[in-house]
């Protein structure tokens, strides 16, 4: 018996640091710098894109609500690039951004797929 996947679902955007008060937002170390938070099933994601020297990298958590995250990897797709991370027992995870653009990030619960578009790289 075949199962079939379900068509990708869109991570919901709940907090966007370019939209909030520069008070209530981690230091931002360039112009491009940005954090964000989405919901996706029963999980939340929480992303940042930073400088690390003169590397770019998209740093991230998966964390549940109940239980250890069931992401196994994640997917950053860009303009012509892709780049694939584990994440680790803690939710964490780390992808180097080599091109400006946008992209799309995608990631595993098994039985579903969601994706995490308009990830803006300056």
């Amino acid at each position: 018996m075949l199962l079939h996947k379900m068509p990708p679902k869109e991570a919901i955007l709940i907090m966007d640091s370019r939209h909030t008060p520069t008070r209530a937002v981690r230091h931002q170390a360039f112009r491009s710098s940005w954090s964000k938070l989405y919901k996706a099933g029963n999980l939340y994601l929480d992303l940042s894109l930073k400088a690390e020297g003169k590397e770019t990298v998209l740093v991230g958590q998966v964390i549940a609500e109940a239980q250890q995250p069931m992401v196994l990897n994640v997917v950053l797709k860009g303009p012509s690039q892709r780049n694939a991370s584990t994440v680790n027992e803690y939710g964490n995870f780390r992808l180097s951004v080599e091109e400006q653009g946008e992209h799309v990030l995608e990631f595993d619960l098994g039985e579903e797929t969601y994706l995490v578009r308009g990830l803006e790289v300056l």
